[in-house]
């Protein structure tokens, strides 16, 4: 049964990550390429932080997807995304350095994850009030994959301890909230 979820794990989280790159391709998603190489920071900070501070096999297992989507979303973002630079990214590139400083002067991984967690939904915050103004300005398909995926990744886990699972359950939520207003009406 273990083996089956994973499976769902990764087929949800991939398959999130296969709808961002085809509505990228057809120019449906324009992400900053700036702010790709950001996230793409951010998921090698978080994923070191999933794996270093013993998260649960099934939150690694999500980390590594979050990683290789960032990746693959980074790269077609370099010829489908935009050349622009805003406030929030250099924001978030302040605290991703931060978390690095604390992780290499501290050695304290669940620290620095919690960090680049934070940095990822300070990062968002655009996002969602694109998504409450214009619901369908966000794929229901990208969001909801993704929140399946970490769902089952918490499912799965040992959830004897939060730090185990906080990767998972950070996008639950996150992503959880993103698919539900994505599914709102316009103009409500």
């Amino acid at each position: 049964m273990e083996i089956f979820l994973y499976g769902l794990i990764i087929t949800f989280g991939v398959l999130s990550y296969v709808v961002g790159v085809w509505q990228m391709l057809k120019n449906k998603y324009l992400p900053s390429t700036f702010s790709r190489v950001i996230w793409v920071l951010l998921s090698i900070n978080s994923f070191a932080g999933v794996i270093l501070s013993n998260s649960s096999t099934s939150s690694i297992l999500l980390g590594l997807i979050f990683l290789s989507g960032n990746i693959a979303i980074c790269i077609v973002s370099f010829w489908k995304g935009i050349k622009t630079i805003g406030k929030l990214e250099y924001y978030c590139l302040v605290l991703l350095l931060l978390s690095g400083l604390i992780w290499i002067f501290f050695d304290a991984p669940l620290v620095n994850l919690i960090i680049s967690l934070s940095a990822h939904f300070i990062g968002g915050i655009p996002t969602y009030k694109k998504v409450w103004i214009d619901p369908t300005s966000e794929s229901f398909g990208f969001w909801s994959l993704f929140f399946f995926a970490s769902l089952l990744s918490v499912f799965v886990a040992d959830t004897t301890s939060l730090k185990t699972i906080l990767f998972p359950i950070y996008f639950v939520i996150f992503d959880g909230a993103m698919s539900l207003l994505t599914l709102r009406k316009k103009n409500l």
